[in-house]
């Protein structure tokens, strides 16, 4: 049984045990992090009409160099869409020789992201046991009277962040994409 917080911002997404071997990997997104927000990875998946996210990292202390060793050792080679906030650390990865590029953030990039995931069909990977926890307790910020506000509020969504950097840069780029080998 899943529970969440009333008036969570994203409140419609199904668990599913394993990746589909039909599902097609699309692309990563990448939320950096270090002593206080971890570094977070999630894969992005096409499955016939939903999109499927799959938590491959979380982990707080990691230089770029220890970024670059964990997609080496994971074989992540698609793109990988990461905060444009960061455009040292991930031209440094560009030169450990990933894909890595900065997603397009516009005005209200956050509450854009959260609606394309809200319009989609989404599934989480039931290992992604950060992702869940943080999609259970991100809720919208609410006014003097009760009422929701288009503001998230709660603790800092490093997984939902780079799901939401990967489905952007995706549908902005809807051809691309890989077939998975499981």
């Amino acid at each position: 049984q899943i529970g969440s917080l009333e008036g969570v911002c994203i409140p419609d997404w199904k668990p599913i045990d394993n990746i589909p071997s039909e599902a097609r990997l699309l692309c990563s997104g990448l939320d950096f992090g270090y002593s206080v927000d971890p570094s977070t990875i999630i894969r992005l998946y096409k499955w016939n009409h939903a999109y499927i996210f799959d938590e491959v990292l979380y982990r707080k202390g990691m230089l770029n160099r220890d970024l670059s060793y964990f997609i080496k050792q994971n074989d992540i080679r698609e793109h990988i869409y990461a905060d444009s906030a960061e455009p040292k650390s991930i031209q440094e990865l560009r030169n450990y020789g990933h894909k890595v590029f900065p997603v397009s953030k516009g005005r209200d990039s956050i509450v854009y992201g959260i609606n394309l995931i809200n319009q989609n069909e989404i599934y989480i990977t039931s290992h992604s046991k950060n992702l869940i926890r943080e999609l259970q307790g991100y809720v919208w910020d609410k006014d003097k009277e009760g009422n929701n506000l288009q503001k998230p509020t709660g603790t800092h969504p490093d997984c939902i962040d780079a799901a939401r950097y990967a489905l952007m840069m995706q549908l902005r780029n809807p051809n691309r994409g890989n077939y998975a080998i499981q």
